[in-house]
């Protein structure tokens, strides 16, 4: 069953989140799968533009961020989503904490998709590469929650022939 709502969370909704919504936006609207996606960030300010290494490792694959804006987590966002997925353990650890009656809507990204023992890294203040990094693994990560979605085999990545 596909969520028609997914939430991202990470911690500034600066890099990972944003980059994960804008990922699941591109792959459901080429495969004309009907999702809402959205992101926030457990310690995040409100309105602040993701970085400028998030907005181009995305544009190096035709994905526009720019107009992204931070926002802190809160429960109007954790009642909208169907499903909710974390960067790491610690951060779904976190909203567990917030309320237990999460359980069974809060999973890590790569827990969701079974690949349990994995996390996202933070790549804020790296190097571009390591956004780069950062980007493909969430891509990776994202069409295979699509496939699982569609029961399909996952698809190239975007910076692959398809």
């Amino acid at each position: 069953m596909i969520p028609r709502r997914v939430l991202f969370v990470c911690t500034g909704n600066l890099c990972r989140s944003p980059m994960a919504e804008y990922l699941l936006r591109d792959l459901a609207r080429r495969r004309g799968l009907v999702v809402e996606v959205r992101s926030a960030g457990t310690h995040a300010v409100t309105g602040a533009p993701p970085t400028p290494d998030t907005i181009a490792v995305l544009q190096e694959w035709g994905i526009d961020a720019s107009r992204h804006r931070s926002q802190p987590l809160c429960w109007e966002l954790l009642d909208w989503a169907d499903v909710i997925l974390t960067m790491t353990r610690d951060q779904k650890e976190y909203l567990l904490m917030m309320d237990a009656e999460l359980c069974g809507r809060v999973f890590t990204l790569p827990e969701y998709v079974g690949l349990a023992r994995e996390e996202v890294s933070d790549p804020y203040g790296n190097t571009r590469e390591a956004y780069r990094k950062v980007r493909d693994q969430l891509a990776d990560l994202v069409q295979r929650l699509v496939a699982q979605w569609v029961g399909a085999a996952a698809p190239a990545h975007r910076g692959e022939k398809e």
